[in-house]
């Protein structure tokens, strides 16, 4: 699967339902080439004057329960 295939997906918390966002970036092991998280941008509820800061959070690979067709959904983060 690409990287580019993942970040069209929709993140959702499975136990709460909450959409998360959209996956922004990976983080990668230097050494291994493994991906360990995806960096996941919170989705935008109004215009902000400091659109400097932007909201992200991590997601560790062992946190994400299944890849779906349309969304990825994603355990412990409610």
């Amino acid at each position: 699967m690409r990287f580019s295939d993942i970040q069209q997906k929709e993140i959702i918390a499975a136990n709460s339902g909450r959409f998360l966002g959209y996956v922004e970036d990976a983080v990668v092991h230097k050494d291994t080439g493994y991906v360990e998280a995806f960096v996941v941008a919170e989705p935008k509820k109004f215009i902000s004057f400091n659109s400097g800061h932007k909201e992200a959070l991590k997601i560790p690979i062992k946190d994400i329960v299944v890849v779906g067709k349309d969304v990825i959904l994603v355990k412990g983060l409610d």
